[in-house]
């Protein structure tokens, strides 16, 4: 263990970079940061105007000179500069300070994250003030802060469906025996709702409307549908001549769009022993991440998987937990952050 890391004032971030939310734990003192991954951009002073959530209400927005960034697509960082400001900025509201020593930084990454995408998250987080970076897989990470048991040697089954990326992890004795990350997530629920409403109401909507649409009105039966949108809140009482027609379908095509995510748990499935594939079907397999919340997610994924698959308790904060429990446990982990054992 590097000697820095020993010393009494030098401070220890948890930090989970997500494509649509940032958290930021500080160990012994919690959750400081939980803040939209966007950054605002004044472009004729070219300087940031904004960050986080005020950042987030202009998107969608034609503002003139401002220039709304979300620094990462699909989990991984797309804009290595807006992502060094915004973690900056990020590092100092959670400190409240510039740190004497640069900060040791747990953070978790792709599942089946490449080596370029892996030194791009750790030189972002190195530009932005951090000294050490210790990586964690997204997947096992999540697994620690849902509660799975890491010293068990029976395989259990965790899906993290974020923003940006969905990673898929079969976790056994505290490493991933089986993994993958597919870049797809809410982003691309959102992409298809937005696609769906133009092309089948005629209504021109932005991103930041279809996800209002994902969560107040999307289900993945439509016996479990929040309360129906009228096409009127999407564009005023003249939309198409019918104020008062409901919007319809997202049921259907959010079920459609989903079966991504099914094929390529059911392809990790089918590549294991046979003796682990009994053990996964023996106990809950466990959903986390901002698309855990989805009505009927968890039933939709259970037909189709056929196994018993449960959201946990708070599933938009597991990869936030798990990296605090290992941010206070680091002696427990080994292999290079692939393994975590308490």
């Amino acid at each position: 263990m590097p000697l820095l890391r020993l010393l009494p004032w030098k401070q220890k971030l948890a930090i989970d970079v997500g494509t649509a939310t940032c958290h930021i734990s500080v160990r012994d003192a919690g959750l400081l940061v939980r803040e939209p991954t966007v950054i605002a951009y004044d472009t004729a002073r070219r300087r940031p105007i904004a960050f986080g959530a005020e950042a987030k209400q202009m998107l969608d927005r034609e503002v003139s000179d401002v220039r709304v960034v979300r620094p990462l697509e699909g989990g991984v960082i797309a804009d290595f500069d807006a992502a060094v400001t915004l973690l900056r900025h990020l590092i100092h509201e959670a400190l409240g300070h510039r740190p004497l020593l640069a900060p040791t930084v747990i953070t978790a990454e792709s599942t089946r994250a490449t080596q370029v995408e892996q030194r791009a998250l750790i030189n972002a987080l190195r530009a932005a003030g951090a000294g050490e970076v210790i990586t964690v897989p997204r997947a096992l990470a999540a697994a620690v802060g849902a509660g799975i048991p890491m010293d068990q040697p029976e395989c259990r089954l965790v899906v993290d469906m974020g923003a940006g990326s969905t990673d898929i992890g079969v976790i056994s004795m505290g490493m991933i025996a089986a993994g993958e990350t597919l870049h797809f997530g809410g982003d691309d629920l959102d992409e298809a709702i937005r696609r769906y409403v133009q092309r089948r109401y005629r209504i021109p909507i932005g991103l930041a409307r279809a996800e209002d649409i994902k969560i107040m009105a999307g289900a993945l039966s439509p016996d479990l549908a929040g309360e129906q949108m009228r096409l009127s809140e999407l564009q005023g009482d003249e939309a198409n001549g019918s104020g008062n027609q409901r919007l319809e379908g997202i049921a259907e095509l959010l079920r459609a769009s989903l079966k991504p995510v099914a094929a390529e748990v059911l392809w990790i499935l089918d590549s294991l022993p046979e003796r682990q594939l009994d053990e996964i079907v023996q106990v809950d397999s466990v959903l986390t991440g901002g698309c855990a919340q989805l009505r009927g997610i968890t039933e939709l994924l259970s037909e189709d998987l056929q196994l018993r698959v449960i959201a946990a308790p708070d599933p938009t904060s597991c990869t936030i937990l798990g990296l605090e429990a290992i941010l206070n446990d680091l002696d427990a982990l080994s292999l290079d952050g692939r393994r975590f054992t308490r």
